[in-house]
């Protein structure tokens, strides 16, 4: 374990030990001073600071000062106190910290001194200053997390594995500076290296999904063919799969193949499940090898275009570049070019346009809206009509298949319908299928009624004695709200926009 503050052992820090250190802090130190004058970094270092910091002028090394600093706290914790924390460990901050402020201790001292450090009366003074230090601040929901590495993965950064391997060795290091790696320590190594190389990816106004862990083509079309209803899209997709597939066989052999741009337009109301069947679709084209990450990037217009001159362009390129090797889905697509010919939303169509061109391989976009809405914008510009070949019609869900995508929400979250409930329900959504609008809801719907009906169930079992499982698990007739009613409050609310 540690040994004796006011008398270090010298083979804890040996010439070997300090070569490792000038090495990954100059590989480090280079990556930051080339980040530091990329106007993309210092754009997508500025979308996840605090709004009270923003004034800040942010270099690549406090980001990652910041980071050290948590991969040391981590480690640190794992011991009662801080004096008990091993001096390597205590060195390995020290000395990195001074690098990545540009001094090298090992240039100014020769081992011997540096053996001695760890002697010094200041040193642990030091190691709790930098620990105190605020290097960067990011926004409240992203405190946990790497701020160095999201960063370059939010904008598709060559340095990314770049600055990921130096987190992951330092963090290493650390872990065998006692010599052995504990149980404890291997566990906050796992931990450290997953946020590392996996960070989360927040965008304004916009939602990242990752392909999940473990995934194959057999589990995606498995969820596709357990979907309910959307007969047509899941023939749809069949049906493009196994051309790709032939494909990738063709190609394989040495044939020609024909490589179409996989580029979609979804045309539907809302909740039919658009989305969902753009995520899958990343996921199947991961698995068949035309997308490296097939990750979701989901966004609308006001995650594209800016209120003021040339911040469009830098807002839509951001999106763009995290949704690289993966899909960009833009929902209600058509708003982009809703606004007149001097809308900011034309730009956002114009790099649009030019990043699909430039990134045929490694991105795919799908647009989505309203059928009617949809062919006019395809329509509005020669460029999106030769990008776009793919269409996909969705339409509005029947009676009986909202009836069961409202039971699925029940079993998913332990309720059953008892019989009388279920016709009462029935008879609601019949009226209000009747009575729909181009802007029905749909499994969105659904998913609304789902949650009222569940909160005047909790209404009527509070007030029983003795509560039993049955009670809580079954939604009776008096928990279906009353019919005409809730067909007009949901047919007018829908119908606002809402």
């Amino acid at each position: 374990m540690a040994t004796n503050q006011n008398n270090p052992d010298p083979s804890v820090i040996t010439l070997d030990f300090i070569e490792i250190l000038r090495t990954e802090g100059n590989k480090a130190w280079r990556s930051c001073l080339a980040l530091n004058s990329d106007k993309k970094y210092q754009q997508a270092v500025k979308s996840i600071v605090d709004t009270e910091f923003q004034g800040v002028q942010y270099k690549a090394q406090h980001l990652l000062l910041r980071d050290l600093v948590k991969v040391y706290h981590d480690f640190a914790l794992l011991y009662n106190k801080e004096s008990a924390v091993p001096l390597k460990i205590k060195f390995i901050l020290i000395f990195l910290y001074e690098k990545l402020q540009g001094k090298d201790l090992a240039q100014s001292f020769d081992i011997s001194k540096l053996q001695k450090l760890p002697a010094s009366n200041k040193f642990d003074k030091n190691v709790k200053l930098i620990q105190e230090t605020s290097f960067f601040q990011p926004v409240e929901a992203l405190k946990s997390e790497y701020a160095s590495t999201m960063v370059l993965a939010k904008m598709n950064s060559i340095d990314f594995q770049n600055i990921a391997s130096f987190l992951n060795r330092i963090a290493l290091l650390m872990a065998q500076a006692d010599t052995t790696v504990s149980p404890k320590e291997e566990k906050t190594l796992k931990a450290i290296s997953e946020k590392i190389n996996s960070p989360k990816i927040t965008l304004e106004k916009s939602n990242y999904s990752e392909v999940p862990e473990g995934d194959t083509l057999e589990k995606v079309m498995e969820e596709l063919n357990d979907l309910i209803g959307l007969e047509a899209i899941k023939k749809n997709v069949e049906d493009l799969t196994n051309f790709l597939k032939v494909q990738k066989i063709r190609e394989e052999n040495g044939l020609k193949t024909n490589r179409n741009a996989l580029h979609a337009v979804f045309m539907g109301p809302p909740g039919t499940g658009k989305t969902t069947v753009a995520r899958m679709l990343g996921r199947i084209f991961k698995h068949l090898g035309y997308l490296k990450h097939g990750h979701l990037v989901e966004t609308d217009r006001s995650g594209m275009v800016a209120g003021y001159v040339g911040q469009t362009a830098i807002k839509t390129d951001e999106i763009v570049t995290t949704a690289t090797d993966g899909v960009l889905f833009i929902d209600e697509a058509y708003a982009l070019s809703s606004g007149g010919l001097n809308d900011f939303g034309n730009e956002a169509i114009e790099v649009l346009l030019k990043r699909m061109e430039d990134m045929r391989d490694n991105l795919v976009v799908v647009v989505a809206g309203y059928p009617d809405e949809m062919e006019l914008f395809i329509q509005s510009n020669p460029g999106l009509q030769s990008r776009f070949n793919r269409y996909f019609t969705f339409d509005h869900y029947l009676p009986e298949t909202l009836l069961e995508i409202f039971k699925l929400y029940a079993r998913k979250a332990d309720f059953e319908l008892n019989s009388e409930a279920e016709d009462k329900l029935s008879e609601i959504i019949d009226r209000v299928y009747e009575k729909r609008h181009s802007g029905f809801g749909n499994a969105r719907t659904m998913r609304n009624l789902f949650e009222k009906i569940i909160e005047q169930q909790a209404n009527r079992v509070v007030k029983i004695e003795n509560i039993t499982k049955k009670d809580l698990v079954i939604l009776t007739e008096e928990d279906i709200p009353e019919i005409l009613k809730t067909v007009k409050e949901i047919i007018v609310f829908e119908d606002d926009g809402s």
